[in-house]
């Protein structure tokens, strides 16, 4: 007994943990830091591979336009020695007036080249594009001259020089003029501004991550961007010329590290087959920097994490310590307790057995009595319905039974998230909760969408009540949701929001209906084509579509303008083209609550109940509700043909078959919904009544103006047939 005791005492003391809160407390620590550390190795892998994956990338495009631009060169030089070839010094002076004019125009038009040089052996300038007559100019003491003069063949780039003439600077591209037997008969010569370069690279990198550099493959540096300085840039020493530089490959980038730390990182590529190399450099500290700043934004996630895990987790030690400190108390008493009651427990035997049996067979016999009076009435119901039938029951009796079994047992799943998403039963503006109305909606919006597009909800949950009719809402937000889904061939994402808006006068600019105040927006935005202005500025035209013929009729932009206009909202749309389209719904704020639930109507009138042989289309594609509302409508009186969806409807009514209504459900498969049924039917026979069903809330008997009145699921079957009676007798009453 002692043993046992003392083994009672310490499982209840409050001081030990038990391994499962310790557990807890140790994984609200470590479970961030892991994911810290896994996230941060792996953004840093991620940034230091963009960066390479920049280089190439930017060495690529750099070394295909200096490509392009030393072939450019080469060629206007080769029309240069075609110009004069077979022509001495003598006669280029005499027909240096015309060779000049030749030399301009093709000066002018190349942007690259801001000059052009023909130069005697002993370096004189003879003729020069951008000057008549020809200055005294001599090249003779330029390094580029003495090269060619000694010998080197191809195109030599100079380093860069001031010119003599405009005092810019510019880089000189020159190749060797030879006589007949080989020796040096002069230059022919062109200039390139370096800001020619340097626009490019700017164009490629406008952030400035990146600093670009063009150099000869002795290491002379010829353009860089950023500039520095003048742009004259003095000889570099053979030792400190990298390797990649000296030697470098023709087939792909070399990357590599420079700076004390290792800190710039720079990519080389040879320009073709020139002696030219570009180099991109990136700096590493940015890299890192970014890296630091994301680790940063991830650290203090994990730290408000690991607050909240630690927080909970000490919420749950403190309220185990209290309930260990309340069971040690309780222990403490208890044999107290107990002798209290054996002291006790002989007087009061007798008197609290009899009192216990009494209070005991009191609430077995209640509760019995209650739960028997609901079995009874379940069951009795049951069994009079089979004794009243008898084993002569045809299998319409039988498939009755179940079906009503098995509705009851849907309805029960189904009557919790029906009622919440019910709606004011009258057509006519009331006040509503938008964020309930949306999540509701949510569903039936997302089987419009189709699977090739994601629908995300974000609602603000401090919306006030906002005022508007639920089923034209609803049908707006549908409408919004099948543009979006045609603007989105390859599928995407439609973000359905909600929040609260304050709208100024100028806000409201050409709404009359509209009053600056208080509203609820909710905004349906897609990621797909967009609209340019001009079609961005008729979109709520009436018939005004982009889609192609058959696809749309113009309309439904121009019904929910109208329906937000009426409710005294408004309606803004913002669309980019290729980056997608935002509708935003204004609803005036209500100053009331959200409208309750009105009670169902009552049986038909016995005049409604005859109207002969009227012919029902009832188009639904749960087959089980497509046969109760089949049946319904045949006892009632009328004749009816089902169809499972909407193609096999619009087939129906194309055979011209006798159809004095169109019932049908809003959401069925076969991409086509019931609204788009009905627009389709209507174009067939626009005297056509329709009426329409949806099982996601919204008024009951509710008319959208120039829209179809929609009938809420689950939906009294004697109020179907009552208003399609009304809907029936109306038409022959106006025909």
């Amino acid at each position: 007994m002692t043993g046992a005791a003392g083994v009672a005492r310490r499982r209840c003391s409050p001081d030990r943990l038990p391994l499962s809160l310790r557990l807890l407390l140790v994984a609200s620590l470590l479970v961030p830091l892991g994911f810290l550390g896994g996230v941060t190795l792996y953004d840093r892998h991620r940034l230091y591979s963009e960066a390479d994956a920049d280089l190439a990338r930017l060495s690529a495009v750099a070394k295909e336009h200096a490509l392009k631009v030393a072939e450019t060169n080469a060629l206007v030089l080769d029309r240069m020695e075609d110009r004069i070839r077979g022509l001495s010094w003598d006669e280029i002076e005499a027909r240096n007036a015309e060779i000049q004019r030749w030399l301009r125009g093709l000066d002018e038009g190349l942007a690259q080249i801001t000059a052009l040089h023909l130069a005697r052996p002993d370096g004189r300038v003879t003729t020069l594009s951008i000057a008549w007559p020809t200055p005294p100019i001599s090249v003779a003491d330029r390094a580029y001259f003495r090269r060619l003069r000694e010998g080197e063949q191809g195109l030599v780039f100079g380093e860069p020089v001031r010119a003599r003439l405009t005092g810019m600077v510019s880089i000189t591209v020159a190749r060797r003029r030879e006589d007949a037997e080989g020796r040096f008969d002069g230059a022919l010569i062109g200039s390139i501004l370096p800001g020619y370069f340097q626009a490019q690279w700017h164009a490629m990198d406008p952030s400035g991550r990146a600093s670009f550099a063009l150099l000869r493959t002795d290491g002379q540096v010829l353009v860089t961007h950023p500039s520095e300085g003048s742009g004259l840039f003095e000889p570099p020493e053979p030792a400190s010329v990298p390797e990649a530089v000296r030697n470098p490959s023709s087939t792909g980038p070399i990357i590599e590290r420079f700076g004390e730390r290792g800190e710039w990182l720079t990519a080389f590529r040879q320009v073709g087959q020139y002696p030219l190399v570009v180099s991109v450099t990136l700096s590493l500290d940015r890299v890192q920097a970014q890296w630091l700043a994301d680790t940063a934004w991830t650290a203090s996630v994990c730290l408000v994490v690991a607050l909240a895990l630690g927080f909970t987790t000490l919420l749950a030690i403190r309220r185990w310590r209290s309930e260990q400190a309340m069971l040690h108390r309780l222990s403490q008493n208890r044999d107290a307790l107990r002798a209290e009651i054996s002291r006790r427990e002989t007087a009061e035997a007798g008197l609290l057995q009899a009192q216990r049996l009494e209070s005991l067979g009191r609430l077995t016999g209640g509760v019995a009595h209650d739960f028997n009076n609901l079995l009874t009435a379940i069951l009795g119901t049951v069994h009079l319905l089979e004794r009243h039938l008898g084993p002569g029951a045809d299998e319409r009796a039988r498939r009755y039974l179940g079906l009503a079994r098995d509705a009851v047992q849907r309805g029960a799943r189904l009557n919790a998230s029906l009622l919440a998403f019910a709606r004011q039963q009258r057509l006519q503006a009331t006040s509503l909760d938008a964020n309930a109305l949306v999540q509701g909606f949510a569903p039936l919006i997302q089987r419009a969408l189709g699977e090739a597009v994601t629908l995300s909800v974000q609602l603000d949950p401090n919306v006030p009540p906002g005022r508007a009719d639920a089923a034209q809402l609803e049908a707006a937000l549908l409408n919004l949701a099948i543009n979006a889904r045609d603007a989105m061939p390859r599928g995407g994402t439609v973000t359905l929001s909600t929040q609260v808006a304050w709208l100024e006068a100028e806000q409201l600019v050409g709404n009359a209906d509209a009053t600056p105040g208080l509203y609820i927006a909710i905004a349906l935005r897609d990621a797909g084509t967009g609209m340019p202005p001009e079609v961005r500025e008729r979109a709520f035209e009436p018939f005004f579509t982009t889609k192609a013929p058959g696809k749309g009729t113009g309309l439904g932009l121009s019904q929910v303008y109208g329906f937000i206009r009426q409710l005294g909202g408004h309606v803004a749309i913002d669309s980019t083209p290729g980056e997608g389209t935002v509708v935003t719904l204004f609803l005036p704020a209500a100053a009331e609550a959200p409208a309750q639930e009105p009670s169902l109507p009552g049986p038909i009138p016995e005049r409604l109940c005859n109207v002969a042989q009227a012919t029902v289309l009832v188009v639904e594609d749960d087959a089980r509700v497509r046969e109760v509302a089949a049946d319904t409508l045949r006892d009632a009186g009328f004749q009816v043909v089902v169809a499972r969806d909407g193609p096999e409807a619009l087939a129906l009514l194309g055979r011209l078959e006798p159809v004095d209504l169109l019932f049908s459900d809003i959401v069925m498969p076969g991409g086509m919904t019931g609204i788009e049924l009905a627009q389709a039917a209507r174009r067939l026979r626009p005297d056509l009544p329709v009426l329409l069903a949806t099982g996601y809330g919204g008024p009951v008997g509710s008319v959208a103006g120039p829209g179809f009145e929609v009938l809420a699921k689950p939906y009294d079957q004697a109020a179907l047939a009552r208003r399609i009676a009304e809907l029936v007798m109306e038409r022959h009453r106006i025909a």
